[in-house]
């Protein structure tokens, strides 16, 4: 009976043991971005399109996920010196092994790939990643990984959890240093319009100049940092068998024509139709003075320091007119509130979005946002959620219809502050961004961007993308206006009571200061 009593306690001492441990020593070679952008071809084309003025960026927003994606896959097929890729999440779907397909031929041309990549959500993708580290121009590094890589792997989690919990959720795709493309979006179907179920409303923006030399050195932060492993320490020397690399290639290239069926958008391979998209972008920036502001590595140790926290309220505290948020999960913090109510009181108009229930993607964070929607807008905000059955899924409607179908989801993360500072980013006015997670933003000034931004965030505040929540009678109201008048919710729209009933059981669990 002792004998099987013990047995739980010996195989969890077991499973715990077995968490490896990265080495103490560990050396990584440092590499910096490419440090002559404008002597590439992407780096001549864009400063032919801007201004005598040096100093200022060319942005363009990007809001429509055929634009986002076509941006990346045009990019890299241009690509001469380097490839740098930082993301938070990367899937092996159709958008991903398109992109992944692209990055090794840029390989192949004898570009230099560096691809960085957050561990959390790449459990079962190791094999791929460490695969592709194989070709002599791609490198991969994992940021804060996971130790363990079996089956120990949560328990692994557990024990170091205080460490691990700290997440990079940054995100740049930058060309030769020249190029760079900061926001919202991972890489994957959801991100690109191409996912069945869901497809998220994003924000991502291109950046050309001297902001993109900013982006690479943002990218060189984290990835000449020791948290940043590469992926080959993390498996043996013989765990690849010979002839992995071109195995993915192939099954990769013949995956393709089925990815291009897949996708409810055009994606040439190559020649003038690249160059094409590359036009219309070229055509449609914005020259204005523009910043990346990231967070410091520090906070992996525990600092506490947020770079975008405090952008967030260094600008709040500017506000003098009307501020416009989109966040794609919001538990306010009390500061939050506080500044706020301060805006209100000096006659700043803010609008805030953020997710339904039904449109929500993480119904734990809508559990502990739940509690403060009546106290968010009894400090003054004109707070909105996204439809699941947004209009802003239209242009998914020429497609095949299990797309077509498909639900919208907010995964922006940006604000507008007087029609004159735009922010678009990966932070969330949430507590993982405030004090987990390490984030980005590109910051840009001038009135004729930001109108660009308020152009596609008043387009999701319409009602038919949005609910507008009030409070009468001390009772939370969703309504949208029609052409027949104006349509109420006393509950959540479009939900079911099992999805409200899960919600309130989750927020009884000690978890908001990690969501």
């Amino acid at each position: 009976m002792h004998a099987f009593r013990s047995f739980p306690i010996a195989l969890l001492a077991l499973l715990l043991g077995a968490c490896a441990s990265l080495p103490e020593d560990l050396k990584q070679v440092p590499s910096q971005a490419w440090p002559q952008p404008a002597n590439t071809a992407l780096g001549r084309y864009f400063d032919q399109a801007g201004p005598t003025d040096q100093g200022k960026s060319g942005v363009v927003a990007l809001p429509h996920p055929r634009h986002a994606f076509m941006a990346r896959y045009a990019l890299a097929a241009q690509a001469e010196h380097t490839l740098d890729m930082q993301y938070y999440l990367w899937k092996g779907d159709t958008a991903g092994e398109l992109l992944l397909l692209q990055a090794l031929a840029a390989a192949d041309r004898g570009v230099q790939v560096r691809l960085l990549i957050d561990d959390i959500y790449h459990h079962g993708r190791d094999q791929v990643y460490a695969t592709i580290d194989r070709h002599p121009n791609v490198q991969v590094r994992v940021f804060n990984p996971i130790p363990n890589r079996g089956l120990a792997r949560n328990l692994g989690f557990a024990a170091h959890k205080s460490k691990l919990n700290h997440r990079m959720h940054n995100k740049i795709f930058l060309v030769d240093n020249a190029a760079a493309i900061l926001g919202g979006r991972n890489i994957g179907d959801d991100y690109f319009g191409v996912d069945p179920k869901l497809n998220f409303n994003d924000l991502d923006a291109l950046a050309v100049g001297p902001v993109a030399r900013q982006a690479g050195d943002a990218f060189d932060l984290y990835w000449n940092n020791h948290h940043a492993v590469p992926v080959g320490v993390l498996y043996e020397e013989d765990a690849i068998a010979p002839g992995a690399l071109d195995a993915l290639r192939e099954r990769l290239e013949t995956a393709q024509a089925g990815h291009l069926d897949t996708m409810p958008y055009q994606v040439p391979l190559e020649g003038d139709e690249l160059y094409l998209h590359l036009d219309e972008l070229s055509a449609r920036l914005t020259w204005a003075p523009a910043r990346v502001v990231v967070d410091p590595v520090s906070k992996f140790e525990g600092s506490g320091a947020s770079a975008l926290a405090d952008l967030v309220t260094e600008l709040s505290k500017q506000a003098s007119e009307q501020v416009t948020v989109q966040t794609a999960y919001l538990i306010p913090s009390d500061e939050g509130i506080a500044m706020a109510r301060d805006m209100h009181a000096r006659g700043v108009r803010i609008r805030m979005m953020t997710n339904s229930m039904q449109s929500n993607n993480h119904l734990s964070v809508h559990a502990f946002y739940m509690k403060y929607r009546k106290e968010i807008i009894e400090s003054g905000v004109e707070l909105y959620e996204l439809r699941a059955d947004s209009e802003l899924l239209e242009f998914l409607k020429e497609s095949e219809d299990d797309i077509a179908s498909s639900h919208a989801g907010l995964h922006t993360k940006a604000f507008v502050v007087d029609r004159q500072t735009s922010v678009i980013g990966s932070y969330n006015m949430d507590p993982r961004s405030r004090v987990w997670n390490s984030e980005i933003a590109l910051v840009v000034e001038g009135e004729a961007f930001a109108d660009t931004v308020l152009d596609i965030m008043n387009r999701t505040f319409e009602p038919g993308n949005a609910y507008r929540l009030t409070v009468e009678d001390g009772d939370l109201l969703w309504t949208i206006d029609t052409p027949d008048g104006q349509q109420t919710w006393d509950k959540d729209p479009g939900s079911t009571a099992w999805r409200r009933f899960l919600a309130r059981i989750t927020g009884w669990i000690p978890i908001e200061n990690e969501l």
